[in-house]
């Protein structure tokens, strides 16, 4: 087995790495900022100087080993890697295993037409491999020979799978998004927005605010005491604030934009490919066979501008991977892409069934205990202040709490099991029934008062909760579901 090393310029890539490692392990050095801080002046100038001579030194002798020890092989079944300096570590993944292989082309890597090969196992023993340092077409090659077609058994004649098997092995192109559309995005999950109060913690405990900003805001406070009146004033603090708001959600709308980018979705088959990215480019792709969940997303502002996001789970990406760097991932859709993309992924169109208005009850009242004992605690027990809080929460938390009622509901098709749940927008989440791993009920005294129960189904993406169905109908939905997994002979992974 000839084990090859990548290129030197991947040398950048490993001194990232080599950062967040560091970075990671602060953690384990908190003991020592209590030498640092009991300690003397002059030994804490000593351990500072240490501290900026041996952190970097340290860090570029890692990524020098890190590259130079770190070797990989392709052959016609599998890939091989070894890493490691002191303790050596080799990896062997089957092209059967492999579930994912992306292709990303980082800025710093481009003007040398080098990328990234990530590559993603299957099972509960999951890996993760990045291959730094491949030329562009090197990657893209090594890419497409691990997601290459694997056999399905000819006697499977029905079901999704043997439908996605028969399709043209020719490349087709499905859709690509205009950069109106990746826009969208930016206005619908603004990640400046959810920065802010990250930063306003830190900002606070490093005195910024007081040092920095009370010197100018108090003037501005004494104006608003004496120009209450001025029209002007308020103008020009309503300009302000507009302002503000458009520089953020500009910086959202240009993150989004560069990374999304020229959104093309192709398929090939049964294989689908996504490639997107301004600046750093990125190519991902995922195989039909391994489809475990389908998610489609839609807040509040994404509600107002009647879009969706789509998001597929392969197996091992449950609910604690939901990152879009992890997922397949398409980040916009109209009701014209939409359903173009639902008929390529076969989704049946849900019937929805609604669950027992019951359900609502407990939320309710928990809800309400909750507000109530919170200006309790804080009003120290006033009991006008109580009175308030009990008749507000429990006045408002009727719409809300029917609202969610309103769009909780389940789906069983031929193929498919879809839940859907929200407030203002929605959550559509499809697993293939056929790929249930497992099926618990369970009927508490609080479901049996009401003669319901609830249904805990598990797949490879995660879990869902079927929950305030009739007792006899949750024992059907429960068999049906079971008798599928059983009867199924094809691939789930």
């Amino acid at each position: 087995m000839n084990l090859q090393r990548v290129a030197w310029i991947a040398l950048i890539y490993f001194f990232a790495r080599s950062i967040r490692v560091a970075i990671s392990q602060l953690s384990n050095l908190w003991p020592l900022l209590v030498v640092f801080f009991t300690a003397g002046a002059e030994l804490r100038g000593l351990i500072l100087l240490g501290v900026a001579i041996v952190v970097p030194t340290f860090l570029l002798v890692f990524t020098v080993l890190s590259w130079w020890f770190f070797r990989y092989a392709l052959n016609e079944h599998s890939l091989h890697v070894r890493e490691g300096i002191i303790w050596r570590k080799q990896l062997t993944l089957d092209f059967a295993r492999i579930q994912q292989a992306d292709v990303r082309e980082p800025w710093y890597f481009r003007p040398f037409k080098l990328a990234i090969l990530g590559v993603e196992s299957a099972g509960s023993d999951s890996k993760e491999v990045q291959i730094a340092g491949l030329s562009t077409p090197a990657a893209y090659r090594m890419k497409e020979k691990m997601l290459a077609e694997t056999a399905i058994d000819t006697d499977v004649s029905e079901g999704l799978e043997a439908q996605q098997h028969t399709a043209q092995a020719s490349t087709r192109h499905i859709f690509s998004l205009p950069v109106t559309e990746v826009a969208r995005y930016g206005l619908i999950y603004n990640p400046v927005l959810l920065l802010l109060p990250i930063l306003a913690y830190p900002l606070g405990q490093a005195n910024v605010v007081d040092d920095y900003v009370m010197p100018y805001l108090n003037p501005l406070l004494d104006s608003l005491e004496r120009f209450q009146a001025d029209e002007s004033l308020w103008l020009t603090i309503a300009i302000i604030a507009l302002l503000s708001l458009a520089i953020v959600v500009g910086l959202s709308v240009l993150l989004a934009i560069i990374r999304f980018y020229g959104y093309q979705l192709t398929a090939q088959g049964s294989r689908y490919h996504a490639k997107m990215g301004l600046i750093s480019v990125t190519s991902r792709s995922f195989q039909y066979v391994r489809l475990q969940r389908v998610v489609l997303q839609q807040g509040f502002i994404a509600l107002w501008l009647r879009r969706f996001s789509l998001r597929i789970n392969q197996s091992g990406q449950g609910r604690q991977q939901q990152q879009t760097d992890k997922v397949f991932f398409v980040p916009v859709l109209n009701a014209e892409r939409q359903q173009q993309l639902a008929t390529e992924l076969q989704l049946e169109t849900p019937t929805w069934q609604g669950f027992h208005w019951a359900s609502t009850l407990l939320p309710w009242l928990m809800t309400t205990l909750f507000i109530t004992l919170a200006v309790a605690l804080i009003s120290q027990f006033s009991w006008t202040a109580i009175g308030y809080a009990l008749t507000i929460s429990a006045i408002a938390g009727v719409p809300i709490q029917w609202q969610m009622w309103r769009k909780r509901a389940f789906f069983l098709g031929d193929y498919w099991l879809a839940t859907r749940h929200g407030l203002f927008g929605q959550q559509q989440r499809f697993i293939p029934s056929v790929k249930i791993q497992q099926v618990t009920l369970q009927q508490g005294p609080w479901l049996r008062l009401w003669g319901s129960a609830k249904l805990h189904v598990y797949s490879a993406a995660g879990r869902e909760t079927i929950a305030w169905l009739p007792y006899a109908q949750i024992k059907t939905l429960q068999q049906q579901l079971l008798q599928r997994s059983t009867d199924f002979k094809g691939r789930w992974m």
